[in-house]
This record gives structure tokens, sequence and C-alpha cells, in this order.
């Protein structure tokens, strides 16, 4: 499954090949900070589980951040900079302090700012809300599923359902029950700053009888397997590939 990153902010990033930093830096000898620095600030950042294609002066691969500003997270934007330090590893969010450095004279295709880990605050596969909603004892009944033409999911005899928390994934599909691993997750209010990736989800293999629900199985797995977003807007669990909302469940605990 590709990474998500908004369209527009790709179209920028491939248009101005900046959006943080243009190119990489590294440690001259004074704790990773330039020598030409006149301005230091720190600066907290989320890191993404995956760098993904990026375009500066050459191809490069990129790292994807999310900057914490008074407590709360701003969007996922690539960031072309490297952080002197930080010894990136695929497959975790992490949350680091770094020292930002203005460069009072780069170098015409050097960038203007230079990154330094100060300290790795945290290192994780998934970041919950403070007050998430996903918990292992809550229920989510589909409610609307994309593709499904005229079948309506809320009809079936057994609803389908699934449990998210955790790093694990759980319910029923329409006939069968299935049950999955949560590989990354990052939840917050907004859905431009929440990221998902799913592993394979795997199920039970009875014979499906209900074309109705055969259709609602096959259609929400397939959906399982793309989306990349997770918003809880209570009653609501949304789960989106990019912007475009492919299932809809509700609480079954909600009234």
């Amino acid at each position: 499954m590709k990474f998500k990153l908004p369209v527009s902010l790709l179209l920028t990033g491939i248009l101005s090949g900046s959006l943080i930093g243009c190119s990489s830096s590294s440690d001259n000898g004074t704790n990773g900070v330039a020598e030409n620095s006149d301005v230091t600030t720190n600066e907290m950042y989320w890191v993404a589980p995956e760098r993904i294609a990026c375009q500066g002066i050459v191809p490069m691969q990129c790292l994807v951040v999310n900057q914490v500003i008074d407590g709360k997270v701003s969007e996922w934007q690539l960031f072309y900079n490297d952080i002197a330090g930080f010894e990136f590893v695929p497959g975790s969010f992490y949350k680091l302090s770094v020292a930002k450095s203005e460069v009072a004279n780069p170098a015409a295709d050097a960038s203007s700012s230079s990154y330094t880990l100060i300290s790795e605050v945290d290192k994780t596969p998934r970041h919950y809300a403070p007050h998430t909603m996903l918990t292992e004892n809550r229920k989510w009944n589909l409610k609307q599923l994309v593709g499904l033409g005229n079948v309506n999911p809320v009809i079936l005899e057994q609803p389908a359902n699934i449990t998210i928390s955790g790093d694990r994934l759980s319910g029923f599909s329409g006939c069968n029950n299935m049950f999955g691993q949560v590989q990354y997750l990052f939840e917050d209010e907004k859905l431009q700053n929440t990221l998902l990736k799913l592993g394979p989800v795997g199920s039970t293999l009875m014979a499906c009888a209900d074309p109705n629900a055969n259709a609602v199985e096959q259609k929400l797995q397939q959906a399982l397997g793309v989306v990349n977003a997770i918003q809880v807007q209570w009653p609501f669990l949304n789960m989106y590939q990019n912007d475009e909302l492919m299932i809809q469940f509700v609480a079954e605990d909600w009234d």
C-alpha cells in the first residue's frame, strides 16, 4: 500500500523541490550545528514509519514529518533534510526533539536550515490519542461501505463489525470471522494528521449462502486492504483511502 500524503502536498514538493529544507546536511564537528549558524531553535516532530520517494536537487527518499506546536500536531509533510544524529529505522513513529539552526551563508544548492537531534522522546509502531475510543472492548458495526451498489450492509441478519485496538484487528465480515494486524496507526482529530496501515486480513472459511452477506464480506476485506487514514467522529469510526471515505462503522454501544 502506498504511503498516504495529500495530493496537493505532493504536487507542491515536486514543483518547488522543498517543503522542509531542500538538501542533506551533515555534522561538521560542532555537535551537528553548522559553524555559520546564526539562530537555533528547538522543535518537536513526529516522524512517520516510512520514507517516500521525493524530488529535491536529485531524486531521494524523504522522511515524512508532523511538527508538534503547543502540544498539537500540524500536518504530515515531506522533510528534505537529514537530522544529524538520528538513525531512522522503518516501522515506528518517532517523536523527536530537534535543534533547527539557520545557516547564515548556505551554498547555492544547500538548505538554509540544518537539523540536529536533541533527544528521541518516543518510538512506537502505533500512536493512539490520549482518550482514544479504539479499545478492545468496543465493537463497531458496519454502516456503509464503498462499492456495494444497492446492497445495504445494515440489513444483514448479523451485522459485519470490527474491533481495533493496540496491534490487533478482529471482527465479523458478513459470513466469517476475520482477524489481522494493525501495522501502524497515528490517531488525531484532524483527518490529514492521521495515518493507518493494516496487515493482510485473514478469516475463517465458512461458505456464504446469503448473496448480500457475501458481497459485504468481499468488499469489506478489499477495502481494509487499501485504507490509509482513520478518524473517530463519535459515534462513527471512518476509514479513508486518502480523502475518500471507504468504510464507516458505528459504535455498538453509542446509545
